[in-house]
């Protein structure tokens, strides 16, 4: 009795050890598709990272390639402007009878003087717009990258055609974790794959679940990521889904359209300084365009028809902080990127103080979110002596500067 006991206890254990072996080797499983589903995120992670971040520094070259060129372009107009006049003085002089040569001189060095200046702010134009033009088709390229490197990311849209099952057939949207939910098989991790390595997954997905033998294809929505090169629009900044915009045949986009279509922006989208960048007959053309007025009607400025190749920029809003009470100028200054502006130099830039104004009374009231906004002193005569530090300011900060109670 007691061996049979021994015996039913032995298998009883037996079973036990094998039931927690093939639970352990199951949990292994889902372990090890854990951590390769996360290492394949990440890649991808790293890859999107690392192309909106090329893609930001090249944003800001052009802005400030942008600006140069309009500060030359003033420079080479002011130049060609003296040099007419200069041209004119000179005829002048030479037309005196009989000519005065100090005169002469004089208009003479003028003339090639504004020459001079003239040579030199063209060539500085031209060698501007040389590195415009170049900073331009580098962004249209780094905006292309997904388009010719077929790597799959968060946001796309596959279409899905299964031979054997059509009712597979349809659009999936890549989840932010990296995956689409197929009906009846679940979830499938398909980021950083290529469009070749996803087949084969949902291939295999559905040969294991649902049919014996699965035929599939997968191509990107006609939307967004079209598989041409050459009849795209480039999407970026503030855009819900950035690089190329296929142009579906027969239509002529424009910039509203575009922006309508394009699957949605941000909420940090700031549709009032949008950009259109261009390149045509070997210049680069870099114009803003206030979409938001002419949606709503109130612009004078009218919408712009696109071509294959253009770059459409919405920025992001960039914080604004307000400067108010006895100030010079009270007004609303923009911060630029990465610019840390105090509440002392915020009162300068707006003139100064007025007469009359508390120093020592100067506040700013800062927004902490759902109506609450918090009061924080600064005492301007103990900013000045190095006793206390400034504050620095951040968007929608207001400075408020009192007047003093005896006034008159």
């Amino acid at each position: 009795m007691k061996t049979k006991s021994l015996s039913k206890i032995g298998v009883a254990v037996a079973t036990a050890l094998v039931v927690i072996t093939v639970q352990a080797q199951q949990s292994d499983k889902k372990a090890n598709e854990f951590i390769s589903s996360i290492k394949e995120w990440n890649a991808a992670s790293s890859a999107i990272t690392e192309t909106k971040f090329k893609a930001t520094q090249l944003q800001q070259e052009v802005d400030r390639l942008s600006k140069q060129k309009i500060a030359l372009q003033r420079q080479l107009d002011y130049a060609n402007t003296s040099l007419e006049t200069a041209l004119r003085n000179l005829k002048a002089a030479q037309a005196i009878t009989p000519p005065d040569k100090e005169t002469v001189d004089k208009a003479q060095k003028n003339v090639d003087y504004y020459q001079t200046r003239a040579k030199e702010s063209q060539a500085e134009l031209d060698k501007c717009e040389q590195e415009l033009r170049k900073t331009i088709e580098a962004y249209r390229k780094a905006l292309q990258e997904p388009l010719e490197s077929k790597l799959i990311l968060p946001g796309e849209v596959l279409q899905l055609f299964v031979l054997e099952d059509e009712a597979f057939n349809g659009l999936y949207q890549v989840r932010s974790g990296g995956y689409i939910i197929l009906p009846r098989v679940g979830r499938i991790s398909v980021v950083g794959k290529d469009l070749n390595e996803a087949q084969n997954l949902i291939r295999q997905a559905l040969e294991a679940t649902q049919l014996k033998q699965a035929t599939v294809l997968i191509e990107r929505s006609p939307g967004v990521y079209g598989e041409s090169c050459s009849d795209v629009i480039y999407l970026a900044g503030e855009f819900k889904t950035t690089g190329p915009l296929r142009i579906a045949p027969g239509v002529k986009p424009t910039l509203v359209t575009t922006v309508i279509r394009s699957g949605g922006l941000t909420e940090n989208a700031d549709l009032t300084r949008v950009k259109l960048l261009r390149l045509e007959s070997g210049k680069s053309l870099v114009e803003e365009v206030n979409v938001q007025a002419i949606m709503e009607g109130a612009g004078l400025q009218s919408d712009l028809d696109l071509n294959p190749g253009d770059i459409i920029v919405v920025p992001s809003y960039a914080p604004l902080v307000y400067v108010t009470g006895n100030v010079v100028k009270p007004g609303v200054i923009q911060l630029s990127p990465d610019e840390e502006l105090t509440a002392y130099s915020a009162i300068l830039r707006c003139g100064g103080f007025a007469r009359f104004a508390k120093t020592r009374g100067v506040y700013v009231l800062r927004d902490r979110g759902n109506g609450e906004k918090t009061r924080i002193p600064v005492d301007i005569k103990q900013v000045q002596s190095g006793k206390m530090s400034d504050v620095i300011l951040q968007g929608k900060d207001i400075v408020v500067v009192p007047e003093k109670f005896f006034s008159f």
